[in-house]
Parts: structure tokens; C-alpha cells; sequence
């Protein structure tokens, strides 16, 4: 199978949904097929503020003995969605701790707290270590006794007018507390609260194993949850993941090493790492290093090798007059030549005939003419002109 084994720790689990005999996968599935909609809930409860399309798409929300810590943002938040008419229920055998510090790193102390609580610990250890909590703050104290055996007890609903029913758990709860009862066994003992707050409730069952896969086929637990969902609101649910730890412990690099772990997850390895074997231990090559080209290729280079050459013994005499000409004349107009370069070499031999610099504006003009016209005209005829180009140059930065 590539499912992983099933994980019989209550406080280790990966998800509230996870499918063994303490998660709550049944009830999921059971809801799934009743109720308007049914919801994982992966962020942390303050984003409820400001997100109106978040509050009105929840009517109930559950929450079953979670092991991360609620932060102090998210509790006022989940007061006020609760005072707008959410309904809350905890099942919890334990207070739920409020702490001040960031959720990630706390799941393992946490648990591992809680765990030496079952182990032989006090109540007054306990209430010593948990020192502020949801239930605190609301003014209740809650005291489990956990029995390793079942327990049927017929709980009679005071709220919803619901009928009797037989409910099977493994805790005892003890209440301290102004509280209403919400529901009662059949010596009148409290096993839920309802608690009011604005226009919602909070409900809190005093135990985990209630809502667990294992209560689903042992009496009418199915049936009492389901009840309890669909008669408030719409009867949209959502289950709380995040304080399980789902959301830290799906990211990218916990969901790759868990794949790995599996049959799949192996062979894909295996491939990987004979791939790389073989491409940079036994370095072989993917084809030839040098393939000589083709005929026509062959052709193709060597006319233009031949028109390269023809280029390279040209003389572009003229171009490279009318070149410097034209560097001459956006030099002197320091770029802001307005006229073509022709027309303005012109303007400036007539400009400066009673100028000095008149006899080389004429030389420049007869040698750029040479240049042009005469095919007999050579690299001395350039170099002449650039020298007289020089000298103007030189004249124009003096008078300038």
C-alpha cells in the first residue's frame, strides 16, 4: 500500500481528517453526504476579520482537541465570528492553551507536554502548566477522567429540542463554572456546555473520543453530530486543520521526503540516481563531437569567403571621404546640424571667404570633390583630406 501507516498517537497526528481510529474522517464522510457544504479549514483564525466572504461561508465550525496553542489575534477574532452568529464547537478533554508565541516549533512542545499530563501528572500540574486557555477566559474549568473502555450513556440535548440518544465515550468530564448545560446524561450530569455569545454559541464537549472514527460505529454518535451541524445556519461546516499542524507540515519539502518513503517515492530515486550514473560516471557521449558539413554547405562558405575578399581589396575611398565630411560637419555643429552636410560645407566656404580659413574650406571642397569623382584617387587623396578636415577644426576652435 502507499497510504502511510496508520499512527495510533492522538497528539501526532498530520490532520484532523487523518483516517485513523482518532481522527475524524467518518464524521467527515457522514457530513459530506448532508450537509450544505463541508469545509478544511488551514489558516490561522485571524484572517475571519475583514473577510466577510470567509464568515458567511461558515455556520458551524469544529474543532477537536487541537495541538498547536491559539494565539491571542486569533482568539479575539474567533470571539467576534462567534458574536456574528457562528456556532463553535470544541470537543476537548483539555483546556485550550492561549499563547503568546508563533505557532511553528510549538506543536512538538506542546505535545510533548501534554503527553507527560497522561503519563501520571497532577490536576494541579496540569492547571499550573496550562495557565491561560479558551475555557479560562470564558469562565469554565474543565477536569477529564479518561477510562480505556467504552462508555454508553444515553445524552438527552436541552437546546434544538432533539431526542434522546445513546453516545459512546471514554471521558468523564467535570465542570466548574457558570455554565448552561447543553447536554445531560441520565444521572443529570453535564457532558456539554452551551455557552451564548452574541448571536452565536459555543459548545464544548468534555471529550475528544466523541467525534473520533472509532465513536462513529459504536452508537448514535453519527447521528447526534450530524444534528448539531445541520440545525444552525445553512449548515455549511468547517473542520479545523490548522491547529493540528496540517498547514506546516504539507509544505513542499515534508511532502517530497514523505513520497520518497514510499514505493513510488523509491523508485523514482533509483531512477534518478542510475540517470545520473550513467551521464557522469560512464560520460558518454550523445552523438558525434564534429560532423563535417555538406556539399552544398561546403559551396555556400566558399562563396562568401570569395565575396569577403572582394570587399576586403575594395577601396571605398569615396564613402569613407564623404565620411569625413560628414563627421566634420556634426563636430563643428556640436550635433545640432539642421542642413544636409553637403549644402552646410558649402554655406561655410561662402561664410568665410574674407576669413583665414577660407583657403581650406576650398581645399577641403576640391579634394572631397577628387574623392568622389576620380576613380585614379587613393589612400594619400583621404589621408590629405582628413589633415585639411584636422586643420579647420583647429582654426573653428580658436575663433570659437
Amino acid at each position: 500500500s502507499l497510504s502511510p501507516s496508520v499512527n495510533h498517537d492522538l497528539f501526532d497526528r498530520p490532520s484532523s481528517y487523518y483516517s485513523d481510529k482518532t481522527g475524524v474522517k467518518g464524521l467527515w464522510m457522514i457530513l459530506r453526504q448532508h450537509a450544505t457544504s463541508v469545509t478544511q479549514w488551514r489558516k490561522p483564525f485571524a484572517v475571519l476579520d475583514g473577510h466577510q466572504e470567509l464568515t458567511s461561508a461558515i455556520d458551524t465550525l469544529i474543532i477537536a482537541s487541537p495541538v498547536h496553542p491559539l494565539g491571542p489575534h486569533e482568539t479575539q477574532a474567533l470571539m467576534r465570528w462567534v458574536g456574528d452568529g457562528g456556532q463553535l464547537i470544541l470537543a476537548l478533554e483539555n483546556d485550550w492553551t492561549i499563547s503568546d508565541e508563533p505557532l511553528k516549533g510549538q506543536g512538538q512542545q506542546l505535545n510533548q507536554k501534554r503527553r507527560h499530563i497522561f503519563q501520571g501528572q497532577t490536576e494541579s500540574q496540569r492547571g499550573k502548566q496550562e495557565e491561560d486557555g479558551l475555557l479560562k477566559r470564558l469562565g469554565i474549568q474543565l477536569r477529564v477522567e479518561r477510562d480505556d473502555q467504552w462508555q454508553n450513556n444515553t445524552w438527552l440535548t436541552l437546546v434544538d429540542n432533539f431526542p434522546a440518544y445513546n453516545i459512546s465515550t471514554k471521558e468523564t468530564p467535570h465542570w466548574e463554572g457558570d455554565f448552561e448545560a447543553l447536554v445531560i446524561n441520565e444521572q443529570n450530569e453535564p457532558r456539554g456546555l452551551n455557552i451564548p455569545k452574541g448571536q452565536g454559541r459555543i459548545l464544548v464537549i468534555g471529550s475528544d473520543s466523541v467525534i473520533s472514527n472509532e465513536a462513529m460505529m459504536q452508537a448514535d454518535n453519527a447521528v447526534w453530530w450530524t444534528r448539531m451541524c445541520l440545525s444552525w445556519g445553512k449548515g455549511n461546516v468547517a473542520f479545523d486543520e490548522y491547529h493540528h499542524g496540517f498547514a506546516e507540515r504539507r509544505g513542499f519539502a515534508s511532502l517530497t521526503v514523505e513520497f520518497m518513503q514510499t514505493p513510488w517515492g523509491w523508485f523514482t530515486l533509483q531512477a534518478m540516481l542510475s540517470g545520473g550514473l550513467f551521464m557522469f560516471i560512464n560520460q558518454r557521449r550523445l552523438g558525434r563531437i564534429y560532423e563535417t558539413p555538406a556539399s552544398s554547405t561546403r559551396e555556400a562558405l566558399r562563396l562568401l569567403e570569395a565575396r569577403s575578399s572582394l570587399l576586403a581589396r575594395a577601396k571605398p575611398t569615396r564613402l569613407s571621404a564623404q565620411w569625413i565630411a560628414q563627421t566634420l560637419a556634426l563636430d563643428l555643429t556640436r550635433g545640432a546640424l539642421k542642413i544636409p552636410w553637403r549644402d552646410w560645407v558649402k554655406l561655410q566656404a561662402d561664410q568665410n571667404q574674407k576669413k583665414e580659413t577660407s583657403k581650406h574650406w576650398n581645399h577641403f571642397i576640391d579634394q572631397l570633390t577628387k574623392l568622389e569623382q576620380s576613380p585614379s584617387a587613393d589612400e594619400g587623396d583621404l589621408i590629405r583630406l582628413g589633415q585639411t578636415a584636422a586643420t579647420i577644426k583647429q582654426f573653428y576652435r580658436h575663433e570659437h
